[in-house]
């Protein structure tokens, strides 16, 4: 009995010593643990890279005949990344309306071409084919409420969109109401939701222009020195449902998110550089065309923008063909004459036959974001950095993120690299998840340039690599090998044997 008591109040005092290392709250400063004991690990160094996904269980949200709600099925998908899981959950939800008799369809409903899903910022954009514009507007709505409440139940989205044929589908017959991006669902009465749609449309006798509509929208914005563009989705009050007003609002909003990202009211306004209201038009071949006319200098506005026009135009036309409904196109006027040609360092274009730049041509230039960790005033920060958005979930691209640094803009504001500038990416021999355990293999070189690196940043640079793999995969620790083997010290003060611990409060 004794010897039993005596193994309890051990257990209790290394449970106590554990959870004191592991803390992630504010509070009084406690030196964290480095790392786990015991300070051997049983695991291989990995050799080459292994995605983060695992087979695991997934709920689909499905329309059901008779059913005031989502009715839920649970499936189980094989290893992919985020792209491959999404595109598949997609696919099942649409296998599932085909095939129950819940909305009426003639055709089967399927994704559209070679864009079926993009994703980016925890914004997910799903494009269906032209065989979902059989559907009523109620039908339509309620397949779109099943995708996004399917797909919000990934950590990794907070939003969806739901395209035809790349091109927002209306909620009424003249076209005008836009669905907007859409949250999940789960156990909501579609009925209901549906008839607070219904409530915003423009009544029969009505002004479209003095018809409010406040709802969520998705916006493109170009990001700093022409890296491309990234997405925000935000609730936005429209004072009129015309496409004219639609676009005016998303285009000041625009505005606003760039003033936010570089921290300055000096940032001009798009709407400063335009001659008069954005103009739309049906088309002979089907969907609006939405013309807007700059001064001749818009130049101008992407060097405040720091960025190029060609980003620019990417982002509106991606922001306008997502939310004014039926839009296929958009046109940019300089002057009198229309931009027929874009010149981009990192993309490229082309000719634009008639002006008309549509979605497909930009989705290039659309960025995934990534969490990495750099140094101000002696402690850790997070930053959002752009990526690559079909390989934003790869350790590796995180990682790479990581060791590029800070840009100008954020060393101005005094961020400082937790990483020296000689360690790269070929430095990284291999990354593989193991439970919830991230194994990093790094080169002897590496370990070279940690110890030149110096005792008093070993610690951030540590942490730094730690918490990013874990912020961006959901793993709670990483084990580091150097050339395949454990090491003990580099610089003096990190134990780096064993397993460290996510800790974002260094």
């Amino acid at each position: 009995m004794k010897k039993k008591a005596l193994c309890l109040l051990t257990a209790l005092c290394l449970a106590a010593v554990f959870l004191t290392g592991c803390s992630r709250k504010g509070g009084e400063e406690t030196a964290p643990a480095p790392t786990l004991a015991p300070a051997t690990v049983s695991w291989e160094a990995p050799d080459g890279d292994r995605t983060v996904g695992k087979p695991r269980d997934y709920l689909l949200y499905v329309p059901e005949k008779n059913q005031a709600v989502l009715g839920i099925r649970s499936v189980h998908l094989e290893q992919a990344d985020l792209k491959g899981t999404t595109e598949e959950l997609v696919r099942r939800v649409l296998a599932e309306v085909n095939g129950n008799g819940a909305l009426r369809i003639t055709r089967e409903l399927e994704m559209y071409r070679d864009t079926p899903v993009e994703i980016s910022r925890g914004i997910c954009t799903v494009n269906l084919s032209s065989s979902a514009l059989q559907l009523s507007y109620s039908d339509y709505y309620k397949l779109s409420a099943a995708l996004a409440t399917t797909l919000c139940e990934l950590d990794e989205i907070l939003y969806v969109n739901v395209l035809t044929a790349g091109q927002s589908v209306p909620m009424d017959s003249p076209g005008r109401l836009p669905m907007g991006t859409l949250t999940g669902h789960a156990g909501e009465n579609l009925s209901v939701l549906w008839e607070q749609m219904e409530a915003r449309r423009t009544p029969q006798d009505g002004d479209a222009g003095k018809t409010s509509l406040s709802t969520q929208a998705t916006v493109y914005y170009p990001l700093t020195d022409g890296r491309g563009i990234a997405c925000e989705s935000r609730r936005i009050t429209f004072e009129g449902q015309t496409a004219s007003q639609l676009s005016s609002e998303l285009l000041n909003a625009m505005s606003a998110i760039v003033r936010s990202e570089t921290k300055s009211e000096n940032v001009p306004d798009l709407w400063e550089y335009m001659v008069h209201e954005p103009v739309a038009n049906e088309m002979e071949e089907g969907g609006k065309l939405i013309t807007l006319s700059f001064r001749d200098d818009l130049q101008e506005l992407a060097d405040g923008w720091n960025t190029d026009i060609s980003c620019l135009a990417a982002a509106v036309t991606l922001t306008l063909t997502t939310f004014v409904p039926g839009t296929a196109a958009v046109c940019f006027r300089l002057g009198d004459k229309p931009v027929t040609e874009l010149n981009s360092n990192r993309f490229r274009i082309g000719t634009i036959l008639g002006g008309l730049m549509r979605r497909s041509m930009f989705m290039q230039f659309l960025t995934g974001s990534t969490t990495v960790f750099f140094e101000k005033e002696g402690k850790l920060i997070r930053v959002e950095k752009p990526v690559d958005r079909e390989t934003a979930d790869s350790p590796r691209v995180q990682l790479a993120a990581l060791m590029q640094g800070p840009d100008s803009r954020e060393t101005e504001k005094g961020i400082s690299p937790t990483l020296p500038e000689s360690i790269r990416e070929d430095d990284l021999i291999g990354i593989a998840p193991e439970g919830d355990v991230m194994l990093v293999n790094l080169s002897g070189r590496c370990r070279e340039e940690i110890a030149a690196y110096g005792p008093e940043k070993e610690r951030l640079l540590c942490y730094a690599i730690v918490n990013t793999l874990c912020e961006n995969n959901g793993m709670k620790r990483v084990c580091f090998f150097f050339e395949g083997e454990q090491t003990e010290r580099i610089a003096g003060e990190i134990y780096w044997a064993g397993e460290f611990l996510y800790n974002p409060e260094v």
